[in-house]
């Protein structure tokens, strides 16, 4: 082994001094065998060796000279390629009409039969070129050999131009690689049966299942990257059932501009998707350092996309102790390890409860008194909550009503409650039970609790928006399902609804609502396409676009206000306050009563509660229905 090692190093060292004496011993040699052939193996010297002796110098310097000049010294033989024997044409056919030339000039053509320059041309050409396939088939044959026992078989998946191009690299690169390429499969029937570079297709994928079987693959290489991307994922699912592994090649085009499969399933950056600047905040750090620094501070619904992004923003500011309050324990179980390794000097009081147990919300707020409640917690799906109303009023607006009504009693002095541009003339469940719970707010006065209410649009990436729906449906191959071409929405991120809410807070001095500057709704039909185009696919080509109808309680366009709201400035630039809204707080006071009363015995009461609810938010045009109330028991 070490005497191998040895020669393989000392081969490396001196490989150019190598090729050149080999080369320079194979131009006489060609030439002298031109000779033998033309006077058919006949030795006469005064015919053969008197023309030969007084040309062959000339011959020499004349190859000698253009192969340096087309680098012919240089080059791995074990690489050797169709490039390699273009240049060694070039260098025998430039050099044998140097050597002409100079014989011409030098000695005339007489006495040196002129099929001679034509036979050493080709011989030289074909030992150039021979001596180089041999060394490479010579090199493969011993590390075949050699690492025989550990050599991975594996299957190509595309016999075009990528699928070549690993071919070759498989085998060039060997040493390296250990694979061992048993063949091809290909979707053009015309292919099946040929063969490159002796390695055979096999069929098409279809028969992967088939092939892995028979062949013993360990290994299947997918080498299409002009293949729709919902046939990739046909493909993927064959090997899957045929379980063996597999990997996706990029083409050579697209690996060498970045746009290869991992880059189609990158995360796309949210703020690509906004269609306007994102809003930053970052001048007001210290105001929210003020209003936060050494104070108790509760979220509650910690665990969901705005509350876990609160709760990221406000252990920035060093409070006394942030209190996560959260019924989904797995959502909340993420965000306490989260927060506890970024902060670890915060004291964190993490504690699963609903918002609609009175007892256990009493004991916490009893216990840490917080100053400022962010509440975040509600039913926010709005075609699972047309299925489900009284559900939905009954966490989304009674649960708010008892944290509100223990925050007057242990006189927390802040209490911001996150709403919704669909609290605008509601056609749901969802936004109606918002726009109730806005009112409800404002009776409350601001002592000693002040109640701000802060109203955004879609948040863009947040568990229930439709970009993770939309990244789901790309990764399943599509169709991506868009309700209308020409549904908008209002769009944010979730740092920008965060910032929101914090400064909304610093602001309100009771009775708010505040609301941001969002610019222009975006059309949700182009934002799914920009979606499928930052994730490295062509729309309604590798992935359909497919439209299904608005669903229950769906607007086609989403509104921050309606007519009757006066929009008034603030000290910041992007965000607005609403007017109070000119409705009895007396008569409202008593609405909630009856409701309350009647979500008590909700399965005896559900046409009253409807009526109620109507009379509360007159403006919302909702059709609520009881489908799955009244299969229930």
């Amino acid at each position: 082994m070490n005497q191998a090692k040895y020669l393989d190093n000392f081969l490396r060292k001196h490989r150019r001094i190598l090729i050149t004496v080999i080369q320079a011993l194979l131009i006489p040699s060609s030439y002298f065998f031109s000779f033998m052939l033309r006077f058919d193996f006949q030795i006469f010297p005064s015919l053969v060796m008197d023309p030969f002796l007084k040309t062959v110098p000339l011959l020499i310097i004349s190859r000698l000279m253009l192969f340096y000049y087309f680098d012919l010294f240089s080059g791995w033989w074990r690489y050797v390629g169709i490039e390699d024997f273009m240049k060694i044409f070039n260098a025998v056919l430039f050099s044998s009409l140097l050597f002409i030339a100079m014989v011409v000039f030098l000695f005339g053509l007489k006495g040196i039969p002129r099929s001679v320059f034509v036979m050493d041309f080709l011989l030289i050409f074909l030992l150039l070129c021979g001596i180089r396939i041999i060394t490479r088939l010579i090199r493969e044959q011993l590390e075949t050999k050699k690492f025989k026992g550990s050599l991975k078989n594996v299957l190509i998946v595309g016999a075009g131009n990528t699928g070549i191009t690993v071919l070759n690299e498989i085998k060039s690169s060997f040493s390296e690689l250990h694979i061992n390429p048993v063949g091809f499969v290909d979707d053009d029937p015309s292919k099946k049966g040929f063969k490159f570079r002796n390695i055979e297709v096999l069929g098409n994928y279809l028969e992967i299942p088939e092939i892995v079987n028979r062949y013993n693959i360990d290994e299947v290489l997918i080498a299409v990257p002009s293949a729709p991307y919902k046939k990739l994922l046909k493909i993927f699912e064959v090997c899957e059932n045929a379980d063996v592994e597999f990997k996706t090649l990029p083409g050579m085009t697209k690996l060498i501009s970045g746009k290869t499969f991992v880059s189609q399933m990158r995360d796309v950056n949210p703020d690509k998707l906004l269609g306007r600047p994102a809003v930053s905040f970052e001048d007001e750090k210290s105001i929210l350092q003020k209003e936060h620094c050494n104070k108790s501070i509760m979220v509650t619904g910690a665990g969901g996309s705005i509350g876990s992004e609160l709760c990221r923003q406000i252990a920035q500011f060093n409070p006394k102790c942030l209190i996560m309050y959260e019924r989904n324990e797995n959502n909340l179980y993420y965000i306490d390890i989260e927060i506890r390794k970024k902060f670890p000097q915060l004291d964190v009081i993490t504690i699963t409860g609903d918002i609609l147990n009175k007892e256990k919300l009493e004991q916490v707020l009893s216990a840490f008194n917080p100053y400022v409640i962010y509440h975040a917690a509600a039913y926010k799906h709005v075609p699972l909550m047309e299925k489900d109303p009284i559900e939905a009023v009954r966490n989304n607006f009674l649960g708010t009503k008892i944290i509100s009504d223990l925050s007057v009693k242990f006189e927390t002095k802040k209490f911001i409650f996150i709403s919704t541009d669909k609290a605008v003339n509601p056609s749901s469940i969802m936004g109606t039970t918002k726009r109730m719970t806005e009112k409800l707010l404002q009776t409350y006065g601001a002592k000693p609790t002040k109640f701000i209410s802060v109203r955004f649009g879609n948040v863009i990436g947040s568990s229930g928006s439709v970009i993770p729906l939309f990244k789901k449906q790309i990764a399943e191959g599509g169709p991506v399902t868009v309700t209308h071409p020409e549904a908008t929405r209002f769009l944010m991120t979730i740092p920008e609804a965060v910032h929101l809410v914090l400064l909304s807070g610093t602001m309100g001095t009771g009775g708010e609502i505040f609301l941001l500057d969002m610019g222009e709704p975006a059309n949700i039909a182009k934002l799914a396409i920009n979606l499928i185009e930052l994730s490295g696919l062509t729309p309604n080509k590798d992935i359909a676009i497919e439209y299904i109808g608005l669903r229950e309680g769906e607007k086609l366009h989403e509104e921050l206000y309606w007519k009757g709201e006066n929009i008034l400035p603030t000290s910041y630039k992007k965000i607005r306050e609403l007017s109070r809204s000119g409705f009895s707080y007396l008569n409202y006071r008593i609405q909630v009563s009856k409701a309350e009363r009647a979500l008590a015995k909700a399965r005896d009461n559900a046409d009253t509660i409807f009526d109620l609810i109507k009379n509360m938010v007159p403006e919302a045009t909702i059709n609520p229905t009881l489908n799955n109330t009244k299969k229930l028991p």
